[in-house]
């Protein structure tokens, strides 16, 4: 059977992620791994609902490793949370806030490793077999109860593979990946968690949303960073009229993208930008720079 492994990245001080200020190595992203994967509850399902990015990646991470399913609706609602309990009785959260506020069994996110100790000896970097399940994805239920859609590693490493080929993400040079959109949600998922840890980049632990909070962060990363957006974003970002930082690649999707934004954007960021075209069925299958072309161009084989 074939297998992946976790990440692309090899060199034990590679920048897997950026967290306050602070560059995470692969070695120490592995260890804060192996602790998280040692304190989960005892369950075959993780609703990871951490809203720090990195712990996020951390708990996903350890609960692929240790045989669990993570579940990623795309709300909390009571509604939403009733139905997860339905799907699978045996559920509990995985949460960086107050377990106290959830209405289903909840523990708290460990405590990550401090970067003196952080054991010299980088633990092997895990490999998963093509056909494992790591994650049942829920649509919205816009249109009726919440579908879920398995998602196997082997599918999903080689959907963002092909992601970040068609992104032009160079792991010689890699970026940091800023995203203001949640983790939980497929694009988020895909594009700036997974497609990080295939393609040799890094991501950013925050999820900055007002336009302040975007542009500090943007000139707080380290060159060259993408920004992973929406046209919400883009627009709210574009009006308040604000110094931006140039970054080097803008990638915009969940929503239709006016050209006219779509080149203010790049007029805004000096970048191009790269809208993605998807769903929570097929995840992200092609591109286009909306700026200049109607016309999609699917990611490669």
């Amino acid at each position: 059977m074939s297998s992946f492994p976790l990440v692309s990245h090899t060199d034990p001080d590679a920048v897997v992620a950026r967290r306050h200020g602070e560059a995470i190595s692969l070695r120490r992203f592995l260890a804060d791994i192996e602790r998280v994967a040692a304190a989960l509850p005892d369950c075959g399902h993780i609703l990871n609902v951490c809203t720090d990015r990195y712990r996020f990646a951390v708990g996903l991470a350890a609960s692929m490793i240790s045989g669990r399913v993570s579940l990623l609706p795309s709300t909390y609602t009571p509604e939403t949370l009733r139905h997860l309990a339905a799907f699978a009785p045996d559920c509990q959260i995985l949460t960086d806030g107050d377990p106290a506020q959830l209405s289903l069994p909840a523990v708290s996110f460990p405590a990550l490793c401090e970067a003196q100790d952080v054991p010299a000896a980088m633990p092997a970097i895990p490999r998963l077999d093509a056909a494992q399940l790591v994650a049942w994805v829920f649509t919205s239920g816009s249109t009726g109860t919440p579908v879920p859609h398995r998602k196997t590693w082997g599918r999903l490493v080689i959907n963002v593979r092909a992601e970040g080929v068609a992104l032009g993400l160079d792991p010689a040079r890699p970026a940091t990946l800023i995203g203001t959109v949640p983790p939980q949600h497929m694009y988020g998922f895909e594009s700036t968690v997974l497609v990080a840890w295939q393609s040799g980049t890094a991501f950013d632990a925050g999820r900055p949303f007002y336009p302040a909070d975007i542009a500090t962060t943007l000139a707080s990363t380290p060159a060259p960073a993408a920004l992973i957006t929406t046209p919400f974003h883009l627009r709210t970002l574009l009006d308040e009229g604000i110094a931006l930082t140039p970054v080097a690649l803008v990638v915009s999707a969940t929503a239709p993208l006016p050209v006219e934004l779509a080149r203010a954007a790049e007029a805004g960021l000096q970048a191009p930008l790269l809208e993605i075209y998807g769903s929570t069925e097929t995840g992200q299958i092609a591109t286009r720079r909306s700026a200049q072309t109607e016309q999609w161009t699917l990611f490669p084989d």
